[in-house]
Protein backbone atom coordinates (compact mmCIF):
# COMPACT_ATOMS: atom_id res chain seq x y z
CA UNK A 1 0.00 0.00 0.00
CA UNK A 2 3.07 2.32 0.77
CA UNK A 3 4.38 1.47 -2.46
CA UNK A 4 1.71 2.38 -4.55
CA UNK A 5 1.14 5.91 -2.38
CA UNK A 6 4.75 6.76 -2.88
CA UNK A 7 4.06 5.57 -6.71
CA UNK A 8 1.73 8.23 -6.81
CA UNK A 9 3.44 10.47 -5.10
CA UNK A 10 6.27 10.56 -7.23
CA UNK A 11 4.09 11.06 -10.31
CA UNK A 12 2.38 13.88 -8.89
CA UNK A 13 5.58 15.91 -8.36
CA UNK A 14 6.66 14.74 -12.06
CA UNK A 15 3.42 16.39 -12.96
CA UNK A 16 4.93 19.57 -11.17
CA UNK A 17 7.79 19.56 -12.91
CA UNK A 18 6.21 19.34 -16.20
CA UNK A 19 3.49 22.34 -15.30
CA UNK A 20 6.87 24.37 -13.89
CA UNK A 21 8.50 23.67 -17.41
CA UNK A 22 5.29 24.81 -19.06
CA UNK A 23 5.40 28.29 -17.44
CA UNK A 24 9.54 28.35 -17.70
CA UNK A 25 8.85 28.20 -21.49
CA UNK A 26 6.06 30.77 -21.44
CA UNK A 27 8.25 33.66 -19.62
CA UNK A 28 11.14 32.63 -21.61
CA UNK A 29 9.01 32.58 -25.11
CA UNK A 30 7.26 35.98 -24.24
CA UNK A 31 10.64 37.74 -23.59
CA UNK A 32 12.04 36.83 -26.68
CA UNK A 33 8.40 37.50 -28.43
CA UNK A 34 8.96 40.98 -26.53
CA UNK A 35 13.03 41.35 -27.56
CA UNK A 36 12.23 40.44 -31.21
CA UNK A 37 8.28 42.16 -31.70
CA UNK A 38 7.87 38.64 -32.67
CA UNK A 39 3.57 38.32 -32.93
CA UNK A 40 3.63 34.97 -33.93
CA UNK A 41 5.76 33.44 -30.41
CA UNK A 42 3.27 35.86 -28.55
CA UNK A 43 0.24 33.87 -30.12
CA UNK A 44 2.33 30.68 -28.97
CA UNK A 45 2.26 31.95 -25.37
CA UNK A 46 -1.31 32.69 -25.28
CA UNK A 47 -2.09 29.37 -26.51
CA UNK A 48 0.09 27.54 -24.30
CA UNK A 49 -2.37 28.84 -21.74
CA UNK A 50 -4.67 26.34 -21.97
CA UNK A 51 -2.26 23.24 -21.74
CA UNK A 52 -1.44 24.59 -18.51
CA UNK A 53 -4.64 25.41 -17.34
CA UNK A 54 -5.60 21.39 -18.15
CA UNK A 55 -2.25 20.11 -16.29
CA UNK A 56 -3.29 22.28 -13.56
CA UNK A 57 -7.02 20.42 -13.45
CA UNK A 58 -5.40 16.97 -13.81
CA UNK A 59 -2.61 17.55 -10.71
CA UNK A 60 -6.12 18.62 -9.18
CA UNK A 61 -7.83 15.59 -9.54
CA UNK A 62 -4.81 13.28 -8.94
CA UNK A 63 -4.41 15.30 -5.04
CA UNK A 64 -7.73 15.33 -4.50
CA UNK A 65 -7.96 11.33 -5.58
CA UNK A 66 -4.81 10.82 -3.30
CA UNK A 67 -6.24 12.75 -0.68
CA UNK A 68 -9.69 10.43 -0.56
CA UNK A 69 -8.43 7.03 -0.64
CA UNK A 70 -4.63 6.69 0.88
CA UNK A 71 -5.77 8.80 4.11
CA UNK A 72 -1.98 9.94 4.01
CA UNK A 73 -0.43 11.00 7.63
CA UNK A 74 0.83 14.44 8.07
CA UNK A 75 4.14 14.48 6.69
CA UNK A 76 2.48 13.22 3.33
CA UNK A 77 -0.58 15.43 4.06
CA UNK A 78 1.32 18.46 3.65
CA UNK A 79 3.14 17.58 0.45
CA UNK A 80 -0.46 16.85 -0.97
CA UNK A 81 -1.70 20.03 0.18
CA UNK A 82 1.45 21.95 -1.24
CA UNK A 83 1.07 20.86 -4.53
CA UNK A 84 -2.66 21.96 -4.53
CA UNK A 85 -1.19 25.51 -3.13
CA UNK A 86 1.47 25.19 -5.79
CA UNK A 87 -0.46 24.59 -9.05
CA UNK A 88 -2.51 28.00 -8.02
CA UNK A 89 0.42 30.01 -8.12
CA UNK A 90 1.70 28.15 -11.28
CA UNK A 91 -1.57 28.52 -13.30
CA UNK A 92 -1.18 32.27 -12.20
CA UNK A 93 1.96 32.74 -13.63
CA UNK A 94 1.46 30.96 -17.37
CA UNK A 95 -1.70 33.29 -17.29
CA UNK A 96 0.89 36.71 -16.42
CA UNK A 97 3.10 35.58 -19.63
CA UNK A 98 -0.44 35.10 -21.78
CA UNK A 99 -1.13 38.77 -20.23
CA UNK A 100 2.36 40.13 -21.11
CA UNK A 101 1.97 38.40 -24.78
CA UNK A 102 -1.28 39.81 -25.41
CA UNK A 103 0.41 43.25 -25.25
CA UNK A 104 2.72 42.12 -27.70
CA UNK A 105 0.29 41.39 -30.09
CA UNK A 106 -0.51 45.06 -29.83
CA UNK A 107 2.93 45.80 -31.03
CA UNK A 108 1.93 44.67 -34.65
CA UNK A 109 0.31 48.16 -35.15
CA UNK A 110 3.06 50.49 -33.51
CA UNK A 111 6.37 51.36 -33.10
CA UNK A 112 8.51 50.61 -30.30
CA UNK A 113 11.95 51.84 -29.50
CA UNK A 114 14.51 48.83 -28.09
CA UNK A 115 13.43 46.57 -25.01
CA UNK A 116 15.01 48.17 -21.56
CA UNK A 117 17.61 45.88 -20.43
CA UNK A 118 16.20 46.34 -17.19
CA UNK A 119 12.58 43.87 -18.25
CA UNK A 120 15.25 41.23 -19.30
CA UNK A 121 16.48 41.21 -15.88
CA UNK A 122 13.31 40.87 -14.31
CA UNK A 123 12.19 38.25 -16.79
CA UNK A 124 15.63 36.19 -16.34
CA UNK A 125 15.35 36.20 -12.30
CA UNK A 126 11.63 35.62 -12.74
CA UNK A 127 12.48 32.45 -14.31
CA UNK A 128 15.38 31.83 -11.95
CA UNK A 129 12.90 31.90 -9.13
CA UNK A 130 10.01 29.87 -10.66
CA UNK A 131 12.34 27.11 -11.52
CA UNK A 132 14.33 26.95 -8.02
CA UNK A 133 11.33 27.10 -6.61
CA UNK A 134 9.66 23.78 -7.72
CA UNK A 135 13.39 22.59 -7.43
CA UNK A 136 13.36 23.24 -3.91
CA UNK A 137 10.08 21.63 -3.28
CA UNK A 138 10.95 18.30 -5.37
CA UNK A 139 14.48 18.20 -3.34
CA UNK A 140 12.67 19.33 0.16
CA UNK A 141 15.55 22.29 0.34
CA UNK A 142 14.59 24.67 2.77
CA UNK A 143 17.88 26.71 2.12
CA UNK A 144 17.04 27.20 -1.52
CA UNK A 145 13.28 27.93 -0.66
CA UNK A 146 14.60 30.71 1.55
CA UNK A 147 16.67 31.80 -1.12
CA UNK A 148 14.30 32.34 -3.49
CA UNK A 149 11.84 34.52 -1.04
CA UNK A 150 14.75 37.00 -0.65
CA UNK A 151 15.28 37.07 -4.14
CA UNK A 152 11.78 39.04 -4.54
CA UNK A 153 13.18 41.83 -3.38
CA UNK A 154 15.37 42.49 -6.00
CA UNK A 155 12.71 41.74 -8.38
CA UNK A 156 10.44 44.45 -6.95
CA UNK A 157 13.70 46.60 -6.65
CA UNK A 158 14.15 46.55 -10.38
CA UNK A 159 10.44 47.21 -10.98
CA UNK A 160 10.41 50.46 -8.50
CA UNK A 161 13.37 51.60 -10.49
CA UNK A 162 12.10 50.48 -14.06
CA UNK A 163 8.73 53.06 -12.82
CA UNK A 164 10.18 55.73 -12.36
CA UNK A 165 12.54 55.54 -15.18
CA UNK A 166 9.07 55.49 -17.29
CA UNK A 167 8.19 58.36 -15.13
CA UNK A 168 10.53 60.48 -16.73
CA UNK A 169 10.34 59.14 -19.86
CA UNK A 170 7.10 60.47 -20.02
CA UNK A 171 8.12 63.60 -18.45
CA UNK A 172 10.58 64.46 -21.15
CA UNK A 173 8.46 63.37 -24.40
CA UNK A 174 4.35 62.93 -24.14
CA UNK A 175 4.21 61.47 -27.09
CA UNK A 176 6.23 58.15 -25.32
CA UNK A 177 2.87 57.49 -22.93
CA UNK A 178 1.07 54.78 -24.80
CA UNK A 179 4.59 52.73 -24.82
CA UNK A 180 5.68 53.91 -21.40
CA UNK A 181 2.09 52.55 -20.17
CA UNK A 182 2.66 48.73 -22.07
CA UNK A 183 6.10 48.89 -20.48
CA UNK A 184 5.02 49.20 -17.34
CA UNK A 185 1.84 46.87 -17.38
CA UNK A 186 4.70 44.35 -18.55
CA UNK A 187 6.92 44.89 -15.80
CA UNK A 188 3.88 44.70 -13.41
CA UNK A 189 2.98 41.53 -14.86
CA UNK A 190 6.90 40.19 -14.27
CA UNK A 191 6.80 41.73 -10.70
CA UNK A 192 3.78 39.50 -10.00
CA UNK A 193 5.31 36.73 -11.37
CA UNK A 194 8.11 36.87 -9.20
CA UNK A 195 5.45 37.22 -5.89
CA UNK A 196 3.52 34.44 -7.30
CA UNK A 197 7.39 32.59 -7.01
CA UNK A 198 7.50 33.70 -3.87
CA UNK A 199 4.22 32.29 -3.19
CA UNK A 200 5.41 28.89 -3.96
CA UNK A 201 8.60 28.90 -2.25
CA UNK A 202 6.79 29.72 0.75
CA UNK A 203 4.31 26.79 0.65
CA UNK A 204 7.36 24.53 0.26
CA UNK A 205 9.02 25.66 3.71
CA UNK A 206 5.45 24.67 5.22
CA UNK A 207 5.95 21.52 3.16
CA UNK A 208 9.56 21.08 4.89
CA UNK A 209 8.32 22.68 8.25
CA UNK A 210 4.73 22.63 8.74
CA UNK A 211 5.03 26.58 9.17
CA UNK A 212 3.62 29.12 6.86
CA UNK A 213 5.01 32.55 7.00
CA UNK A 214 6.21 31.78 10.69
CA UNK A 215 2.57 30.43 11.89
CA UNK A 216 2.34 26.79 12.66
CA UNK A 217 -0.38 25.22 10.60
CA UNK A 218 0.20 21.24 10.11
Amino acid sequence: MRNKFEQELDELNRDLVKMGGLIETAISKAMTALKEKNIALAKEVISSDNVVDELESAIERKSLRILLSEQPVARDLRSISTALKMITDMERICDQAADIAEIIVQFEKREYEDIPAQISQMAQKCVTMVSKSIDAFITSDLELANAVIASDDEVDALFDSFKERLISLIQQDASKGEEAVDLLMIAKYLERIGDHATNIAEWVVFNITGKHKGARIL
